[in-house]
Parts: C-alpha cells; sequence; structure tokens
C-alpha cells in the first residue's frame, strides 16, 4: 500500500504505509490509500523466531563476555532500588527499577540473568521498530530499515547495561508506533494504548518528555491534526499518561521531590562546559549510526546532488516530514534542553531514540536498491551477532587479564561473600542494609546472599526506605575502602559502642587471574540489644 498526495506520483523512493487492514480511506486531508501488490514479508512464525535467536545470541554473548566483571554500577542500583518498589527515587522515577525488582523475584542476582534482560529488553526494542517502521515502508525497504538497526551499537553492545537510559530501546519505539496508529485513525485503544507507552516513558526517566515533544511536533504537522485534535484520542491519550503518573506525582509533592533536587545540582554548569558536552552527544549519536549511513551510501550509490536535493523534493510529502521529524526532532531537542538547563548530555540519553533513522538514511538515499540493501544488512547483521558470540570467550579474557575498568577489577563479589560472612559470625543473623563506598554499596547488596537494603552515601533523604528506627532494629553493615575518609567518618558518626571494624584485603579473581588487592575496613553496627 502506498501514501500519495493528489495529483503526485509516488515511485520507489516515496514514503509507503502499511495497510493494516484498512481499504480505500480518503479524507479531506488529501490522504489516501490504496492496495498494492502484497510484498514477502515475514510471518508471525518467523518474527518470533528471530525474536527468540536475537535474544538467545546475545544473551550468550553477555553473559560469556561479561563473566569476569561485576554488573555495572547503574544495573545493581536497579536492582537495589528496584527491590523497594517505591514511587519514586532519587535521580528517577520508578517503572524502569520495578522491571529490575520482578526479574530478580524470580532470577538468580548474577551477570547472566542480567544478559537475558538486557537482551529482552533490546529484542522487545526491535519488535516496535519493526512495527513502527512498517507505518512508513513495506517490503524490501522494510526488512532493511529494520535489519540496519543491527549495525548500530544500541541494541546489541550497548544493551546489556541495563538503566533508565536502555529502557527507552523497547519503550520509544511502542510509543511512536501507538502514536501514528493513534493520529492516523483516531481509535480510542490506539489512544488508549499510546497514553499507556507515554506514561511507562514518563514513569521511567523525565527524560520523556523529549518523546513527548517529538509526538506533539509531528502531530501538529500532520495533515489530519484538526480532526485529531478535535477528536476523543489525543485526550484520551493524555489522560490515561496522567493517570499513570499520579501516584509518583504525589509522591513527588510529598517526599520533597529528590529527582528534582537531583537535576538542580546537576544544571547550571558552565557553558562551554555545557556546549562540549552537548556537541559530543550530537556528532557521538551520529558516529553510531556511520556505518548505517555507510552501508546505505555504498549499496545504493546515490550520487551527492541527487542525495542533496531529496530532502526539499520529498519535503512536500506530509509523510516524508512526519519520518523526518520522528527521526531527528529527540537528537536536536536533547541538544537544546541541554544547552537550555545547562546540563550534561550524552549519548547513553539517547540510546532508544533512533529506530526510524535507517528509513531515513535509505529515503534519502533514493531507496535503490533494496533487495541488495537488505541481503547486505542481513549478512552483516548475521555476521557481527555470531563473530561476537565466537569471539566472547576472547573477550572474557581480555577483560580479566587485561582490563583497567572498575567493574572489571574491583573485587566487589568477593567483598559481598566475605563481609556477609563476617556479619552473620559477628551477629548472628541475616544481613539486612549496607552502606560503603561508591561501586561496593550497591555491589555488595547485589551479590550478598542475603539481599540487604542498599544504604547509598549513609543518606536517609536518598534511600527513602532506610530509617534510623529500621537501622537500630536491624544493624548496619559499612564496607569502606581504607583510604575512603568520607566513607569512614559517615560510617563513625553512624556506630555505636557496640560497633566493631575488621581489616580485609581482597582481590578479584577470574579463571586464576587475581587483580590487584584492595584494602577495605568492615564495620559491623549490630542490630539494638544484638
Amino acid at each position: 500500500m502506498s501514501l500519495c498526495l493528489p495529483q503526485r506520483h509516488c515511485g520507489e523512493s516515496g514514503i509507503g504505509m502499511a495497510a493494516e487492514g484498512r481499504r480505500g480511506i480518503a479524507d479531506d486531508a488529501g490522504w489516501s490509500f490504496k492496495a498494492r501488490g502484497a510484498a514477502a514479508e515475514p510471518g508471525a512464525g518467523l518474527t518470533l523466531a528471530l525474536f527468540a535467536a536475537f535474544v538467545a545470541v546475545w544473551s550468550a554473548y553477555f553473559a560469556i563476555s561479561q563473566a569476569p566483571a561485576s554488573v555495572h554500577n547503574d544495573m545493581a542500583e536497579a536492582y537495589v532500588w528496584g527491590q523497594e518498589f517505591q514511587l519514586g527515587y532519587n535521580q528517577h522515577p520508578p517503572f524502569w527499577a520495578w522491571i529490575c525488582g520482578v526479574w530478580f523475584s524470580v532470577f538468580p542476582r548474577a551477570g547472566w540473568a542480567f544478559a537475558i534482560l538486557g537482551s529482552l529488553n533490546a529484542g522487545i526494542g526491535l519488535l516496535g521498530a519493526w512495527r513502527l517502521i512498517g507505518r512508513f515502508a513495506e517490503g524490501e525497504k522494510r526488512s532493511a530499515a529494520t535489519l540496519l538497526l543491527l549495525l548500530t551499537p544500541f541494541y546489541t553492545f550497548l544493551a546489556y547495561k541495563y538503566n533508565a537510559n536502555s529502557i527507552f530501546l523497547s519503550i520509544w519505539p511502542w510509543t511512536l508506533y501507538f502514536f501514528l496508529r493513534s493520529v492516523d485513525g483516531r481509535g480510542l485503544l490506539d489512544a488508549v494504548l499510546f497514553g499507556l507507552c507515554m506514561g511507562l516513558a514518563l514513569l521511567s526517566k523525565y527524560y520523556a518528555l523529549i518523546l513527548a515533544a517529538t509526538c506533539l511536533i509531528a502531530a501538529l504537522q500532520h495533515p489530519l491534526r484538526q480532526r485529531y485534535f478535535a477528536s476523543a484520542s489525543p485526550y484520551v491519550s493524555a489522560g490515561v499518561a496522567a493517570a499513570l503518573c499520579a501516584p509518583h506525582l504525589w509522591w513527588l509533592l510529598s517526599s520533597g521531590a529528590p529527582p528534582l533536587r537531583y537535576l538542580s545540582r546537576i544544571s547550571g554548569r558552565g557553558f562551554d562546559d555545557v556546549a562540549f558536552h552537548a556537541a559530543t552527544a550530537f556528532f557521538g549519536a551520529l558516529a553510531q549510526n556511520a556505518l548505517v549511513f555507510a552501508v546505505v551510501a555504498i549499496v545504493a550509490r546515490p550520487r551527492p546532488s541527487e542525495a542533496a536535493a531529496t530532502i526539499p523534493a520529498q519535503w512536500t510529502n506530509p509523510r516524508f516530514r512526519l519520518l523526518t521529524i520522528l527521526a531527528t526532532a529527540p537528537l536536536i531537542l536533547t541538544v537544546l534542553a541541554g544547552l537550555a538547563l545547562r546540563t550534561k548530555v550524552s549519548t547513553n540519553m539517547l540510546i532508544g531514540t533512533f529506530s526510524l533513522m535507517p528509513l531515513l538514511a535509505i529515503e534519502i538515499a533514493g531507496a535503490r536498491r533494496l533487495m541488495r540493501l537488505r541481503a547486505a544488512a542481513a549478512g552483516l547483521a548475521a555476521a557481527l551477532s555470531l563473530g561476537a558470540l565466537v569471539a566472547s570467550p576472547a573477550v572474557a579474557l581480555a577483560r580479566a587479564w587485561y582490563s583497567h575498568d572498575a567493574d572489571d577489577v574491583q573485587p566487589r563479589k568477593e567483598l559481598a561473600a566475605a563481609a556477609t560472612s563476617l556479619w552473620r559470625e559477628k551477629t548472628g543473623r541475616p544481613l539486612a542494609y549496607v552502606g560503603g563506598t561508591h561501586l561496593y554499596e550497591n555491589g555488595v547488596a547485589f551479590y550478598s546472599p542475603d539481599r540487604p537494603h542498599g544504604f547509598v552515601h549513609f543518606d536517609f533523604f536518598r534511600n527513602r526506605w532506610v530509617t534510623p528506627q529500621a537501622l537500630a532494629e536491624n544493624g548496619l553493615l559499612s564496607v569502606c575502602v581504607k583510604d575512603d575518609a568520607d566513607c569512614l567518618a559517615a560510617t563513625a558518626a553512624l556506630a555505636t559502642p557496640q560497633a566493631t571494624q575488621t581489616d580485609m584485603t581482597l582481590a578479584h579473581d577470574f579463571w586464576g587471574h587475581k587483580g590487584k588487592p584492595v584494602s577495605f575496613v568492615v564495620t559491623i553496627i549490630p542490630p539494638r540489644g544484638g
């Protein structure tokens, strides 16, 4: 099915739109849809098989290659927050952390479990991207645009670090998909699903305001905007999103708004610093899409003059304008928001926003040689995925023997085991609360067999689930690197006369290779009366 403006011809390079079961739709805005010869596309069974293969391959890659390392602090933090099931946390809203909490109520706390979670999140995002791209294209073009996403690091190598940014890999494309269905057809169910996805995005990170702004800009330029805003659809969507966010908004008002205080602390930077990070994020994001651009350019071989003329020539097509806005507005708005708030932005924040960028590149290149492009994208994606899997043991060995990254060399697993054993020996009780030096506090909370609560920075305001009474009744374990004066001072302020200190030196050990030893002061503040 192709989308054409009246009196205009839509050739191979024109923007198409999948039928989705609609026939003969026409309206006063000049949109018309007509059936076209069915293009060969994978059925539901093959799509699910490819999804399962993607999740399996990348789960295995992450599990093997990350085996020597401790989980990243963002991931350990997601676990620590998620097990509390609060309505909000110090830096962010709660939804992504809730997912982690539910996940690890079923799975053991290990890197391989995070590998499956990260791969599932990316795989769900790819399914959403497939459906989203299908609103603009079909057949070879749709397949090529989706496969090209696997040549970016977003859905592959960067997907392992599950945090408040990577959750948008799955949420972002599905939100745009239901937005397009809602604005195109104004169906009640689509409006509800759009509001649901937008609400979950806002409940994950306030960066979702960029997503909301992108949808608003796209809706305002849509040829059906008058019908859309005159219908119930946008207001149903807004109502659903507001209802989902209402408990979190109540929490913000009743708790002193920790995320907003955090934002105020990281905002107000100098303009030079802000401009540097904005430029780094902008060009870094383009660089991470560079392989996609290169493959499209090499296969399609557009003449530079033709490619330069494509955008103004196609700009008269409202569907091309819509595609361009949805693909590029998040990057532009992110840079502008960083400059306006004078805060640091990074490519990590943009990880989930580029699901339409390959399709835009194809359209600008003239949508030539689509069969070759799909074959090239499929071959390269398969080679990248299988190559990564084959190389994963070598990557693991390199991490163990040559890496200097804190996640690879710090003895967080060893400290969790040793400190928990010491706590049980001294108190005869399971460990309930742990704080300490940055990276180690969340690491011990994640790896300790007792599943203790984290007490990050020994700060009651940042850790709303910790109270002085709870510490008095359950005790506190402090794990400080020996030369961390701030940690030792904070521990001393909470210590009771019954507290004991133990020095221990540990080294990370993997496959017979020991890292650099680290000295700790482990303080046991026993429960009251313990």
